[in-house]
């Protein structure tokens, strides 16, 4: 009866616990994804749009100069050049491949995606950024997206079960591996790691265009160092082991995987520190590529693609480009991709100007900012429409550089499902033409003017004469502007452009 008793516990605590785990998964787990994993929504959606193709980044996907005229972000831009593939991107700022394989094995094993891009940053294998104080935050937010019972999960989330360390503590384990790892080099050099290089440039200092020590380009080239003075240890590096698990998942699940490396700024590398800095960051390029070509991955190399000017922070290590910088990677990475799919690029210099409709149904196939105005609240069809009031000005804007339309033309036709809660006195339809060689055109036409239909959806159509000179404009931006307190839906946005 004792032995039976021994044996009867144990079973019962297990059935505890997994009558414990199946309600906590059932009613209590999803509202913990939304509080503390609420990225997973972005996964969510791609996988409801039913894309093909899944980029992810961090901010280098989506950061732009407010000079830009395509603001666009690079996946965004990748669509040009494969049209009729769906295309959709999940951007989480200051994330990193560990950050990453978590997400990517959110996606069922059964869905339409066919190709994974995945950001490979040259400075997330750097000790700074690994150990970066950022981590602690990241860490937290894929505690529950493990393999693992969700219970069990949460269990850790609440007792912090997760790498947990104060910014002091980060700072430590870099500054220690700065000291710590000696740097090779097939000459001789008068340092031997990244502090003792640091102290060399800091003693000797860095000279501007007089010949003068300059207090802030000293700093940046420190920084530089700091950055990327590292030799990737393919055995330690926990980066390495990031993305050979992304590697191994995606053979899983019979994706194609492509890892897209990106700009560093070698040229300022090279101007401010010289050619031992630039020749680690190509010796662990050469690296990379070679050990995930090797694997079987596409790996697309932009390290050196992006000038010096088209990097928006001068003063800082980032990978944050301006319009021609995340157009050329773009352009790099779908050249990349015609080894996948050689039928379906198109060349937008020669595409575009063939293009004259546009259509938008805001179901997320095609993207159209400000992502913020997309609601599922009211919709014609589907299950999302646009919307703008209450706090929110503008609704989802088609953004189109003139240059890639056919000439000449002499009017577009836009026709547009419209719901207004009220009749709105300042809210507007805006047709904005963009240039840099000529005065912006601003058009706005009162919504008073097209619709006096409240409560329920029309069917609106505006006809808009293109001025003569159009084709010396840049861009041409139509959306809906309302400032008021009540709110306007607009839903299936087609745009077709006429011929004169």
């Amino acid at each position: 009866m004792k032995s039976f008793s021994l044996i009867l516990k144990p079973i019962l605590i297990l059935i505890l616990l997994l009558v414990m785990n199946f309600n906590y998964t059932e009613y209590f787990f999803e509202n913990d994804l939304q509080k503390y994993s609420s990225n997973i929504n972005l996964i969510r959606k791609v996988i409801d749009q039913h894309c093909e193709v899944v980029y992810f980044g961090e901010s280098s996907n989506n950061t732009f100069h407010q000079d830009d005229i395509d603001q666009r972000s690079i996946s965004e831009m990748l669509t040009d050049y494969y049209p009729y593939k769906l295309t959709g991107h999940v951007t989480m700022e200051a994330s990193h491949a560990g950050i990453y394989y978590e997400y990517i094995r959110q996606i069922p094993a059964q869905s339409n995606i066919q190709t994974v891009i995945v950001t490979m940053n040259l400075r997330s294998f750097d000790a700074s950024w690994i150990y970066s104080n950022l981590e602690t935050a990241l860490q937290k937010s894929i505690v529950l997206l493990k393999d693992r019972p969700p219970l069990y999960s949460r269990f850790l989330l609440s007792f912090k079960g997760y790498d947990i360390k104060t910014d002091k503590e980060r700072e430590q384990q870099y500054r220690k591996k700065w000291k710590n790892d000696i740097l090779y080099f097939p000459y001789p050099v008068q340092y031997k790691n990244v502090t003792e290089w640091e102290r060399v440039i800091a003693s000797r200092g860095i000279k501007n265009e007089v010949s003068q020590r300059d207090s802030a380009l000293t700093l940046l080239a420190r920084h530089y160092i700091k950055t990327y003075a590292f030799q990737i240890d393919t055995l330690h590096n926990p980066r390495i082991s990031d993305f050979d698990r992304i590697v191994l998942l995606a053979k899983e699940r019979g994706w194609h995987l492509v890892f897209n490396l990106m700009s560093e700024n070698t040229d300022k590398a090279e101007k401010l520190v010289g050619h031992d800095l630039t020749y680690l960051m190509r010796s662990n390029q050469q690296l990379l590529i070679e050990r995930y070509r090797r694997m079987g991955v596409m790996v697309i190399d932009n390290l050196d693609a992006v000038r010096d000017e088209d990097y928006i922070d001068q003063n800082w290590t980032t990978e944050h480009y301006a319009e021609r910088g995340r157009r050329t990677i773009a352009k790099n990475l779908a050249i990349g991709l015609r080894e996948i799919y050689p039928t379906d690029y198109r060349d937008p210099e020669v595409f575009a100007h063939s293009r004259i409709r546009f259509y938008n149904d805001l179901e997320g196939g095609v993207s159209w900012r400000p992502i913020e105005s997309i609601t599922d609240v009211r919709s014609f069809s589907g299950k999302k429409s646009s919307a703008c009031g209450s706090g929110q000005e503008y609704s989802a804007t088609f953004l189109y550089p003139v240059q890639n339309l056919p000439d000449p033309l002499s009017h577009l036709e836009l026709n547009v499902q419209l719901f207004q809660e009220t009749m709105e006195p300042k809210a507007n339809l805006v047709i904005e033409l963009i240039g840099k060689k000529i005065k912006n055109n601003y058009t706005g036409i009162p919504l008073t003017s097209i619709s006096q239909v409240t409560n329920a959806w029309t069917s609106v159509h505006h006809s808009y004469t293109l001025p003569a000179d159009f084709n010396q404009y840049e861009l041409i931006k139509i959306y809906f502007y309302n400032p008021g307190s009540s709110r306007i839906y607009v839903d299936d946005i087609g745009i077709e452009f006429k011929f004169k």
